[in-house]
């Protein structure tokens, strides 16, 4: 059976973060199935996907450790007519959400209609816990309208009990393994030098305070002090944001040659990881999740080593070889000497990139579209039974 489904999230598509790129690509999948897939977003320009419906304008603010755009009240006409238009069987509303966008598409929803929500955020320090309370207290009467609740993990879940008072079933974030897959083995045909021989350190991410890219510097610095790494160890750090720049001025003074290479694209991040003996993303904290880990996996990265943060810690399943401390004075040190035994402990290596690959079957997006269709089945058996 096939659905009409629209995906609501206030923020835009005209960039894929974490929740971008969640929709999107379970999106792709669910319409490779044969369902119709829309999607009811914030201001949008330059979409990814097609029947993209654009619902209002958005603003910018900082909030859990990011930079991120939240919708300015939203047309109750426009939403009202892209509704009746679509006819659709599920609204899929990624939460936490804004009353001036997705609650008003809530409140607009048919009785027919099933609404599903998934939650996408963990607390990353006290006052984003009361501040998702509060935000959940003015929603409460459009929450009671879900029919289903999903949660990316287990730190997700946690986010919805404490701000929404809902139990949420874990589904995880999507990957499309078989596109990282094919887009990294045709890297092979020269996108990148991927016959260099000497050692390469991959960091992706945004350079912001949480995603702990002066982490990784640390590191580096220890293991040149302490001569751990082989000659010609290079690495590449990949992203922007505000601390971009002392990143670079202080890179500078190394040995270790360190390329900073800005933004990447999405059709060029698997090369790139695929290129990693050592893919490192030492995150602090505020991870739901971790999709760049599984990325990195499907790509081809030698070893993934990620910041041991609740969120990495359940994509990873506790693997104390992959994880390493973010925080005490000896995490530097500690992350120096795995970056070590990840390039000179081949069977190590091995070992640890046999059991990450183990685990990409899991976060498939095959698997994971089987499940939503399951929660998308119950949600509208619910509405039809009412």
């Amino acid at each position: 059976m096939s659905y009409r489904i629209a995906f609501v999230f206030d923020d835009t598509l005209d960039v894929l973060d974490g929740v971008q790129q969640h929709i999107v690509t379970l999106g792709k999948e669910l319409a490779r199935r044969g369902h119709d897939v829309h999607y009811l977003v914030g201001q949008t320009e330059h979409s990814p996907v097609p029947n993209t419906h654009a619902m209002s304008r958005n603003v910018m603010v900082r909030a859990n450790g990011n930079r991120m755009r939240i919708p300015l009240p939203a047309s109750r006409r426009l939403i009202a007519r892209t509704l009746t238009e679509g006819g659709f069987d599920i609204l899929h509303v990624q939460a936490p959400y804004s009353p001036f966008m997705a609650g008003r598409v809530l409140e607009a929803a048919s009785p027919d209609t099933g609404v599903v929500a998934t939650y996408h955020i963990a607390v990353s320090d006290p006052l984003s816990a009361v501040g998702g309370m509060a935000l959940g207290a003015i929603n409460a009467h459009t929450h009671r309208r879900i029919d289903e609740v999903i949660a990316v993990s287990d730190v997700a879940a946690r986010y919805a009990a404490i701000t929404a008072h809902t139990r949420a079933r874990v589904i995880a974030n999507p990957v499309d393994v078989r596109m990282m897959r094919d887009r990294a083995a045709a890297a092979d045909n020269g996108t990148l030098d991927s016959d260099t021989v000497a050692p390469h350190i991959v960091f992706l991410g945004r350079f912001v305070k949480r995603k702990g890219a002066d982490i990784l510097l640390d590191a580096i610095e220890y293991g040149e002090q302490h001569r751990l790494f082989p000659a010609g160890t290079y690495v590449t750090m990949a992203g922007k944001g505000p601390l971009l720049d002392a990143c670079r001025h202080r890179a500078a003074g190394f040995d270790t040659p360190i390329t900073f290479t800005g933004f990447i694209e999405e059709s060029a991040k698997p090369a790139l990881l695929r290129s990693a003996d050592v893919a490192v993303f030492p995150a602090t904290g505020g991870e739901s999740f971790g999709i760049v880990l599984l990325e990195a996996i499907a790509s081809g990265a030698t070893v993934t080593l990620a910041g041991d943060n609740p969120g990495y810690h359940s994509t990873l399943l506790g693997d104390t070889d992959a994880l390493f401390p973010v925080h005490g004075r000896d995490a530097a040190r500690i992350l120096a000497e795995r970056i070590a035994r990840a390039i000179n402990d081949t069977a190590w290596a091995k070992q640890v990139h046999a059991r990450e690959a183990l685990l990409l079957d899991r976060y498939d997006v095959r698997t994971i579209a089987d499940q939503v269709e399951q929660v998308y089945m119950q949600a509208i058996a619910k509405r039809r039974k009412a």
